[in-house]
């Protein structure tokens, strides 16, 4: 077996092995492969890549890393290889708990090591603003900060902090060096609590309210009645956008109740001068307008699928098809729209084994079924979060996400008709004295996918957290008014 992941698309192997030395490979440049294809020849006499560019040869130095790890051969083979999708991404939410720089560099190494081309970074959502800005201070001196940890916690310290625009360049030269582009998240109209604990004004109440320690969905979002909004919006993504020198900006979208502006005179007043049927056709007014106001500089945007809901959502956004019920996002790539496949069921990692084991993930394919011809050339790839309500350190966080991120990275790279489920539970097994060097202590094997009763001990820990008073009030989003 060939100890590679993700698998390669096409793979001969000629019998057997040389000497293995980085600085004794040729590199040959084609112009005639695509940007991310690479062809490696090994043979008794030398080792030869050919690419079109860096980034071909990047993908092949990966392979080589891994073919000859803890040895001093690799084996005479021939690799043609280049990936099923174009976007392959995983997310880190840094809103909730945050990440050491360290420790996301830690896992830009492990990801790149697996051929993932894009970081979506989730820094800011009811819990905590994560980016330093200078234009509004008081996402930092206030929006940054909770009153104790959350999350059924008993933690009562201040918890929170910021990257700091000197950090994040860092962070995004670091993916720069490895080919991976970081698309920041700055989530709108909804999850948008500690936005509105900063800035009162910017919610249709105008009331003082806290930083929120609890997770789920609360009803407090930003109004889209008064021009306020779209100002401060337009100049935070301004800023934001500077740090981030790529294509795309995820403008979020998702889990936005609308009890507020049903309440709202100035939202109603919006509807209506606007001559939009409903709060949720108001919600397909404010995402427009902040694509709009984006598409003026340069930007593209991604959105969850909730702002499909509308109906009436720019032909230009990407929609991040997470957990979408009446199969909008499928309708929409078969009109000729592009989406990117996140399956909640499958490929968030924050859940337990128990939940969502290793074998579910790698199975689960984003040929969706109600796609058609059209649509299915219009998944541009797939996506894997970790959402870190109960993720508190990275040692946790490494025992989620692997070795299920290195499923999703192999769906994302390798033709179904070349993928096995046993193949590559051989080979994520083989990988962990490499993730080991790397700096990720990987999830034993026998937790990847319990059986039957052995799946319970998982779901009680995960849940447990709500078996307290504060717990179940939290689960419940008791006493939000």
């Amino acid at each position: 077996m060939i100890n590679v992941i993700p698998k390669p698309n096409y793979l001969a192997v000629t019998g057997g092995e040389r000497s293995y030395r980085e600085k004794g490979v040729g590199f040959i440049k084609n112009e005639a492969l695509e940007d991310e294809e690479y062809y490696l020849e090994i043979t008794k006499e030398r080792i030869c890549v050919t690419a079109k560019g860096e980034k071909g040869f990047f993908y092949a130095k990966k392979t080589l890393k891994q073919l000859s790890f803890l040895k001093d051969t690799v084996p005479c083979l021939v690799i043609k290889d280049k990936p099923r999708y174009s976007y392959r991404a995983f997310m880190i939410d840094s809103a909730r708990h945050m990440q050491t720089v360290d420790e996301i560099k830690t896992y830009i190494d492990a990801a790149a090591l697996f051929k993932f081309n894009v970081f979506h970074w989730h820094l800011c959502d009811d819990q905590g603003f994560r980016i330093e800005s200078e234009e509004f201070p008081q996402l930092n001196a206030h929006g940054s900060w909770r009153n104790g940890h959350g999350f059924g916690s008993t933690n009562t310290d201040r918890y929170g902090g910021y990257y700091t625009k000197a950090q994040i360049k860092e962070i995004v030269e670091y993916c720069r060096e490895r080919f991976i582009d970081v698309i920041p998240e700055i989530d709108l109209p909804g999850h948008t609590i500690a936005i509105l604990s900063s800035y009162p004004s910017l919610s249709c109440r105008k009331k003082e309210i806290p930083v929120e320690t609890r997770p789920g969905v609360h009803k407090d979002i930003l109004c889209a009645g008064r021009e306020e909004t779209f100002e401060f919006c337009f100049k935070l993504l301004d800023e934001v956008s500077e740090l981030f020198p790529y294509e795309y900006f995820h403008i979020g979208g998702d889990e936005a109740p609308k009890d507020r502006w049903n309440e709202c005179p100035d939202c109603q007043k919006r509807i209506k001068d606007e001559h939009l049927r409903d709060s949720e056709q108001l919600q397909g007014y404010f995402v427009n307008r902040i694509v709009k106001h984006m598409a003026e500089k340069g930007k593209k945007c991604i959105a969850w699928n909730e702002s499909l809901n509308s109906g009436m959502l720019d032909k230009d956004v990407i929609v991040a098809d997470w957990m979408d019920k009446e199969h909008r996002s499928e309708k929409w790539a078969n009109a000729g729209g592009k989406i990117i496949v996140e399956d909640f069921f499958s490929y968030y990692l924050d859940y337990p084994y128990g939940m969502t084991p290793l074998e579910k993930t790698y199975r689960f394919d984003p040929n969706l079924e109600g796609l058609d011809e059209t649509g299915r050339s219009n998944v541009v790839g797939v996506e894997t979060p970790i959402w870190t309500e109960f993720v508190e350190n990275f040692d946790r966080l490494c025992f989620m996400c692997f070795p299920r991120m290195m499923a999703v990275a192999e769906i994302g790279w390798t033709n179904a008709a070349k993928r096995n489920y046993k193949s590559f539970e051989e080979r994520a097994e083989k990988a962990r004295a490499i993730l080991a060097e790397t700096g990720i202590t990987m999830a034993l094997r026998e937790k990847w996918n319990p059986k039957g009763t052995k799946r319970i001990p998982d779901l009680i820990n995960h849940y447990k957290r709500f078996a307290t008073r504060e717990g179940i009030r939290q689960l419940l989003n008791l006493d939000e008014n």
